[in-house]
């Protein structure tokens, strides 16, 4: 079993300050509960870039080279009609339909991508379970530590509360 600290705070700036000032311990992750995006949190959490932009270029790429191939594969090489004296072949009357199917496969990566990648998938948390943690989306900020290995958090904790939050406690994770 696993265990987080969760501590919560009045405003974005503890928060922030409070996350700063545990980020120097590369064994801990930090997250953030906060009910409105504040950038100032975002680069003390030190957020590694997102992944998603990636995706939806290779997705894009994937799906408009498949529309491609599968217009010359059906129109050029398995079924070729002489129509007008055009060759089997004919590139740009292949374009338009493989530009669709690439934005229509970026839309469909950066839905799933944003769904995966943000982690918004996950229908419950142990988290959700902390009374008054329902502030988050309301006017609280909480900061979860999870330690890696075998990380007492007792010492971390004692370092939180330097940061004086409303409240701090220990969370068992399964």
């Amino acid at each position: 079993m696993k265990t987080s600290l969760l501590a919560e705070f009045p405003d974005a700036h503890s928060l922030a300050s409070a996350a700063r000032r545990l980020r120097s311990h590369p064994e801990l992750t930090l997250d953030a509960y906060t009910p409105y995006s504040s950038e100032e949190v975002r680069e003390a959490l030190a957020l590694p870039p997102s992944r998603l932009p990636y995706l939806v270029f290779l997705a894009a790429c994937l799906g408009a080279g498949f529309a491609y191939w599968l217009e010359w594969y059906t129109n050029a090489h398995q079924y070729p009609l002489n129509v007008g004296g055009r060759p089997p072949h004919m590139p740009l009357a292949f374009v338009p339909i493989a530009f669709e199917m690439g934005v229509l496969a970026a839309a469909v990566a950066a839905v799933a991508g944003v769904l995966v990648l943000g982690k918004l998938v996950r229908l419950w948390d142990p988290v959700f379970e902390i009374p008054g943690f329902e502030g988050a989306s309301v006017d609280r900020f909480w900061l979860r530590v999870d330690a890696a290995g075998g990380l007492e958090l007792s010492a971390i904790e004692a370092e939180l509360e330097a940061s004086k939050p409303i409240r701090s406690l220990l969370l068992e994770v399964p």
